[in-house]
């Protein structure tokens, strides 16, 4: 009993010991890592042919170029916080992963509980983008790159986006994309303003 709890005491340390070493900004490498583990999910279990059983058809792009305009957007959003470290890019990169992840995970489960129907990618979903964003999440409040609310108003957005995409095809992939363009070029103008006046 004891040699079990002085194990137990050195993993917890251990694991305490490399949180503090993975920053905001390393957790947010873990969601593409997660997005690769997904994809191999839906794709094991046809998940295309599930989607077409049930929503419209409306995104005639190939499962192959779905995934690297997915992967691309991640891997640019997180350079963006890299470079920039803003409230606004850590901002923009966790509203992505609301909409393609968060959103996503709470899908598969519900519409496969809605049509009776197992949805490929629900496991991945719950027992990995879940536990990944959260883990995203904690980091960002820790670290004050956004609060709370910031983090419940994106989920809004992030399931906007996430559902006009599903019932409109990808052209809303380029629009919500020049949307958040739009938004980091209006908060650098601003920031920018507000230094001034100081």
């Amino acid at each position: 009993m004891l040699l079990k709890n002085t194990i137990a005491t050195k993993k917890g340390k251990y694991f305490k010991s490399i949180n503090k070493k993975i920053t905001f900004q390393v957790a947010l490498l873990f969601a593409p890592l997660s997005y690769c583990i997904h994809q191999l999910e839906e794709s094991m279990g046809s998940f295309r042919t599930w989607r077409i059983r049930y929503f419209p058809n409306n995104n005639q792009l190939p499962v192959e170029y779905v995934f690297v305009i997915i992967t691309a957007l991640s891997l640019i959003f997180i350079i963006m916080f890299s470079i920039r470290k803003s409230k606004a890019t850590a901002q923009v990169v966790l509203f992505l992963f609301m909409m393609t992840q968060v959103n996503n995970a709470l899908y598969h489960p519900g519409a496969g509980l809605f049509f009776w129907d197992y949805s490929p990618g629900t496991v991945t979903g719950l027992l990995l983008y879940l536990p990944v964003n959260i883990y995203i999440w904690m980091k960002a409040i820790e670290e004050k790159w956004v609060t709370k609310f910031n983090i419940l108003f994106m989920f809004v957005l992030g399931a906007i986006g996430f559902w006009t995409f599903e019932m409109g095809g990808p052209i809303f992939i380029v629009i919500i994309f020049a949307l958040v363009i739009l938004y980091l070029i209006f908060s650098e103008i601003k920031e920018k303003y507000l230094n001034k006046s100081k």
